[in-house]
């Protein structure tokens, strides 16, 4: 089966891709959303070789600190590893034979250490099998695609955040089931759609930190290996050897050590899945809303497109939200993606059938479609035309009716509640039947059942669109102060500095 895959012009990739026929290139054709993120760098065939690379001499060094290995095979390990000088390509067709990558990889990694020196391909792969390396590998390229999500999350929480804070008093139409409810603020809209993207950071950085490095053998017992440390180092007891090798082999790819092999155990997988999956759905329902409120009858929002952005094929007038619906396409692609990894928890034996291979191209669409449209979200919130006219005009659409809530609970405290929402409900009928003010038939109704003079007045003045947002405020501080932790402990943890 050819790969599919991102094939640039120039690169390591390149060299690869002409020995790939050009109609089973895949360039992006059907993916524009990735276009200017880093998906397909971080999760190409090419990045995807290089990690296996590295995973594989990241073991051989560690054999060589254990003392396992012959010192000279340092060296070795510095002039092979580039992936790129490996033919991607025939290792890309090789990998039929055995059913993965990594079989062809050891032979084609071990020729080119031989190149360099006779004897070198014999240190190359001790102890491992192919789940190993493309396990571990996994959770490399897994460690660099959520660092990079992390980054793109903190842009879109910037940007975000700097909407709440703006919009504090920009009056809109709450809305629920697609209809117009009571007031609310853009900026509390904007601090509700940061609150989600914090919670979703936090949930995939929890994941990020506790990625494992995979190192068994064939059955899990790193039997092999414990026969060679047994050979090579009888002056130390071979579990303390073994203990070292897998230590070093996590430390030196910024992996969690395991305390055990996790070839069956794929939970893992199921909650890199998960993050990936939230972190794309809260960015898709981001994208969701833009879309919504930049419908031609709305027009609230819209997204600031350049030159020859958003167009039409057909109708010369469009000006369409594009970055926001590719989002909302790519969050709507997850939870498929997200059901496979699941699914491939039932891994059976201590090496499974299928289970485990159903995972690879499933993660991989998952890591491109979350870096994509996280990215994307970014960007289009950076870019997010805010226009506070049209929101206030779309608050007159309901004459009045959409302050029902807020005046029902002005006269409950006079009435009580069951007699105020009756009283409010026969109002807003008669609003909309006779096409009245709804603030003039309850003017009129109050008047008629003799209802105090304050209390009209009170009616009256709560049909003002500077009038009490409940907690709409406060909560906006509460998420701002919360981003701003958040965004002191990023800048601490990538500094260097403790917190």
């Amino acid at each position: 089966m050819t790969e599919q895959r991102h094939v640039p012009a120039s690169g390591p990739d390149a060299a690869a891709a002409a020995a790939v026929p050009r109609s089973a290139w895949d360039v992006g054709l059907l993916e524009p959303l990735g276009a200017g993120s880093r998906a397909a760098e971080l999760t190409s065939d090419a990045a995807w070789l290089q990690a296996m690379v590295d995973v594989e001499l990241a073991l051989t060094r560690a054999l060589i600190d254990a003392r396992l290995v012959p010192e000279w095979m340092n060296e070795v390990c510095d002039r092979v590893a580039d992936a790129a000088s490996l033919d991607l390509a025939a290792i890309a067709a090789e990998g039929r034979g055995g059913g993965n990558p990594v079989i062809p990889l050891v032979k084609h990694l071990g020729a080119a250490a031989e190149s360099v020196r006779p004897g070198s391909s014999d240190h190359i792969h001790v102890g491992a099998t192919s789940q190993d390396i493309l396990d571990t590998a996994t959770m490399l390229i897994a460690s660099r695609v959520t660092a990079e999500v992390h980054t793109q999350l903190g842009a879109l929480a910037g940007a975000l955040a700097g909407l709440a804070d703006s919009h504090r008093t920009t009056v809109m139409a709450g809305r629920t089931l697609g209809q117009q409810a009571s007031p609310t603020s853009f900026g509390l809209l904007a601090a509700g759609w940061l609150d989600a993207v914090l919670s979703a950071g936090k949930r995939l950085d929890a994941v990020r930190a506790v990625l494992p490095a995979q190192l068994g053998g064939a059955v899990g017992n790193l039997a092999v290996l414990t026969g060679v440390a047994g050979a090579r180092r009888a002056d130390t007891a071979s579990n303390t050897v073994v203990n070292d090798v897998l230590a070093g082999f996590a430390a030196r790819l910024g992996l969690i050590e395991p305390a055990l092999s996790w070839h069956t155990d794929r939970l893992i997988i199921s909650e890199l899945a998960s993050a990936l999956a939230g972190a794309t759905g809260v960015v898709g329902a981001f994208a969701l809303d833009v879309t919504v409120l930049s419908r031609t009858e709305i027009g609230e929002v819209g997204e600031q497109l350049g030159k020859g952005e958003g167009g039409s094929s057909a109708m010369p007038h469009k000006r369409n939200p594009v970055t926001a619906v590719l989002v909302t396409a790519a969050a709507r692609r997850a939870p498929g993606l997200v059901a496979t990894l699941y699914g491939s928890m039932l891994a059976e034996d201590q090496r499974p059938s299928g289970a485990w291979h159903a995972e690879w191209q499933a993660l991989r669409e998952l890591e491109r479609l979350s870096l994509s449209a996280v990215t994307g979200a970014a960007s289009l919130a950076d870019r997010l035309v805010v226009d506070d006219d049209r929101m206030r005009a779309n608050l007159d659409t309901t004459d009045g009716l959409i302050f029902s809530e807020r005046v029902t609970t002005i006269l409950a405290e006079a009435l009580g509640k069951t007699a105020a929402f009756e009283l409010v409900t026969r109002a807003s009928s008669e609003s909309v039947g006779t096409s009245r003010p709804l603030q003039v038939v309850l003017a009129g109704a109050l008047a008629s059942e003799g209802a105090s003079e304050d209390l009209r007045r009170q009616i009256w003045a709560a049909f003002d669109y500077s009038g009490d947002l409940g907690q709409a405020d406060a909560g906006i501080d509460r998420v701002l102060e919360k981003y701003r932790a958040h965004h002191a402990r990023s800048e601490e943890t990538e500094s260097g500095t403790p917190s």
